[in-house]
């Protein structure tokens, strides 16, 4: 018989015949089923734009496009690119201070 180490109890019990007493505690409101991640479009908001309440974040956005307001807020954030590193420069500079030094 296989046999595993309790976290709960810290005894050894066959995998078979596990102890309900040693079972993790289920929350009956959450589900074992996996489930992606949902945004919802529904949005109860005044706009700063023309005061009116919209309860669709679809009709919000093409309300302010058609004004031509720019929303700002939600951009994905852009990469971070590295400058190349000038090796011919570090060496010249480093040749330069060397021959100062030494004169």
């Amino acid at each position: 018989m296989r046999e595993r180490y309790c976290r709960v109890c810290g005894g050894w019990h066959q995998l078979d015949q596990w102890p309900q007493n040693c079972l993790p505690a289920q929350n009956p409101a959450q589900s074992d089923l996996p489930t992606p991640h949902f945004v919802s479009d529904n949005i109860d908001i005044q706009s700063m734009h023309d005061g009116r309440h919209y309860t669709s974040k679809a009709r919000l956005r093409s309300a302010y496009r058609a004004a031509g307001v720019i929303e700002i807020g939600n951009e994905k954030p852009q990469p971070i690119e590295q400058p190349k590193t000038d090796r011919t420069a570090i060496r010249n500079e480093l040749r330069r201070v060397h021959a100062e030094y030494n004169a």
